[in-house]
């Protein structure tokens, strides 16, 4: 078969190390050539070879895809981020192209779009055995650059999300801080989805928010782990062990550990929780 030969207009080196992702143990030939800010890569078989035509052929095309969505979509996403977000900082610009640009990547977004794409590469490579990259970017794949705004705008979400988030951390943060401590100890007990509060002694908490609220019709779309949070900020402990099994309800964990941060230890197992492990100071 023909060799095939590769091109475009960006960093050689960031192509060459893709191209090693494919071929670093192959038997195919590849010369490289640039000129003039552009480069060239000519991949033909010797004597030996080790690829099928139809194997060869899926190979190139995912490598082209690849150089497509690693290097010229991520200078795509940057220009175009800096261009329609011009009212956020610079660091969250970066950050939503970031975004941006895993939205892009992740598999289940995009799918029909992208094996369209796929298809339309291995054409052209079993068609004319030369593929330029940006000018087949610019000319045959110019109508799927809407999938770059979608993705921008569920970047955006995503980072509106987390400033909302840590916005309702700092709250819960300073609820806790102007909040007078009413007990130096209290022992969090999770176990099969359910929230048990015990005092130093290990004596159930029976005046705290957890116990007097979840059957309240008025807080019917309050989740328990919400009136937890409640419950332990009304109560603001200088001291929190989490009796839990490792790994389970991580979020709800996060929350806590940050807002009540350097006063909580966990625990693994106990005579008292019979959770099988030891405490871990401040580490979940």
């Amino acid at each position: 078969m023909q060799a095939i030969k590769i091109g475009g207009d960006i960093n050689k080196d960031e192509v060459k190390l893709l191209i090693g992702k494919y071929f670093s143990n192959s038997k195919v030939n590849i010369q490289e050539k640039d000129y003039e800010g552009r480069f060239e890569f000519l991949f033909s078989f010797g004597k030996k070879r080790d690829l099928d035509d139809i194997s060869f052929y899926n190979t190139i095309t995912n490598l082209v895809n690849d150089i497509l969505m690693e290097i010229y979509f991520k200078q795509l996403i940057k220009d175009r981020v800096f261009k329609i977000c011009s009212d956020y900082r610079t660091s969250d610009k970066a950050k939503i192209a970031s975004y941006t640009h895993a939205n892009l990547r992740n598999e289940n977004y995009f799918v029909r779009e992208k094996n369209i794409v796929m298809e339309e590469i291995l054409n052209h490579i079993i068609e004319n055995n030369v593929l330029y990259i940006d000018g087949f970017m610019n000319f045959r794949l110019r109508k799927f650059l809407y999938m770059l705004d979608i993705a921008i705008e569920k970047a955006i979400n995503q980072i509106e999300a987390e400033k909302e988030y840590l916005e309702f951390l700092n709250m819960l943060q300073y609820f806790v801080e102007i909040q007078e401590p009413k007990a130096d100890l209290i022992n969090v007990v999770i176990k099969d989805g359910n929230y048990s509060l015990y005092d130093k002694e290990r004596k159930p908490i029976e005046n705290g928010l957890l116990s007097g609220l979840e059957d309240d019709l008025w807080y019917e779309d309050v989740s328990k782990a919400d009136l937890l949070i409640s419950s332990l900020i009304v109560l603001s402990p200088l001291k929190l062990t989490i009796h839990i099994e490792e790994g389970e309800e991580r979020e709800l964990i996060d929350v806590i550990a940050k807002v009540f941060k350097g006063k909580v230890d966990f625990c693994r197992g106990c005579e008292f929780c019979d959770i099988k492990s030891k405490i871990k100071k401040g580490k979940y």
